[in-house]
């Protein structure tokens, strides 16, 4: 056990890795990740980005041409971390893309973690967690994360786990996770919530419930603004494409648009720059932050913004907040 699983993930590069060495991830990716690799460990996060379809994955060329393109700027490829299911995409990586990716990393000699954090939180595909994909034989050098934090929506409780073989990393961990452990009151009541099977079962079947509701508002009104967005089958986030409405096809076009949309609608989405996206104009829609009606009222704001955009299209500088004071009256 370990605080979240980010603590983890920083755990096993301090342990996997030296400081400026490099950590293959699918982009476009959680925002956290460069923080949570560079912090304590030093390492470099470096995004994978796929030739086809971002959400069907990477393929061992898209992860062979980022390995080669980090080792020309001088770091050493450690690590290839990837989240299954996606964020910010909400796809479900099949087994097949799985094993084909930890196949290539062990080529390199490099270690695998599976972050499954979104394991349970499914609703429109079959997940197979790579426990089952590899039959419990993970070897050295793949590991396997999970937390409470959004399957069970507990961020607060600092709760997360890691399944590793690999001996040598778990005597080193037993140290080094002193400095962010689980309490024992905290771990003598997870423990108790988990013995109650019926409770856990109920409570999963209606959060995935709401989950779909909520995605299926979220994506009904996307359709009738026409914005082309992925269709998620996990997650709690919708990845949307809202380049039509950038004043420029840039990062800073793309900044300029969070920003209007910030201060004349206070909402908040997470551009796809900070998630290493190559197309301007890709936002991360979280719609589980908030109840129905909140998320119904945040997007009737942003469908008026989207219509008053679309009306001033040559006038883009003139959309100030106190020209859309009516977004939010």
């Amino acid at each position: 056990y370990g605080a979240g699983a980010s603590s983890l993930i920083s755990h096993l590069a301090l342990c996997l890795a030296e400081c400026g060495d490099a950590v293959l991830i699918p982009a476009p990716y959680y925002a956290a990740f460069d923080v949570d690799l560079k912090i304590i460990a030093g390492c470099i996060a470096v995004p994978v980005h796929c030739s086809g379809d971002p959400s069907k994955g990477p393929s061992p060329r898209d992860l062979e041409d980022a390995a080669l393109a980090a080792e020309a700027k001088g770091m050493r490829v450690r690590m290839l971390l990837i989240t299954n299911p996606c964020n910010p995409i909400g796809t479900i990586y099949t087994p097949e893309l799985m094993k084909d990716a930890i196949e290539w990393a062990r080529s390199r000699d490099m270690h695998t973690i599976c972050d499954e954090i979104y394991a349970l939180s499914t609703f429109g595909g079959q997940f197979e967690s790579i426990l089952r994909t590899l039959n419990n034989e993970l070897g050295d050098d793949v590991h396997h994360v999970w937390a409470l934090s959004k399957d069970f929506g507990a961020s607060g409780f600092r709760m997360g786990t890691l399944y590793t073989q690999n001996e040598k990393l778990l005597r080193s961990l037993a140290n080094l996770n002193i400095f962010s452990g689980v309490s024992h009151p905290m771990q003598m009541m997870i423990a108790e919530i988990f013995l109650d099977d019926n409770w856990v079962y109920d409570f999963l079947y209606q959060a995935r419930e709401k989950i779909r509701c909520s995605y299926e508002l979220c994506t009904r009104m996307l359709d009738e603004m026409v914005i082309p967005f992925f269709h998620a089958k996990a997650g709690i986030f919708v990845y949307a494409d809202f380049s039509s409405l950038l004043p420029e096809p840039t990062a800073e076009g793309e900044a300029k648009f969070a920003s209007l949309l910030l201060d004349a609608a206070r909402i908040i989405m997470t551009p796809g720059a900070a998630q290493h996206d190559q197309k301007p104009g890709m936002f991360r829609i979280c719609y589980c932050f908030v109840s129905p009606e909140l998320l119904m009222m945040a997007m009737q704001r942003l469908d008026n913004i989207i219509v008053k955009i679309r009306t001033h299209r040559i006038h883009w500088d003139n959309l100030t907040p106190a020209s859309m004071s009516d977004i939010i009256a």
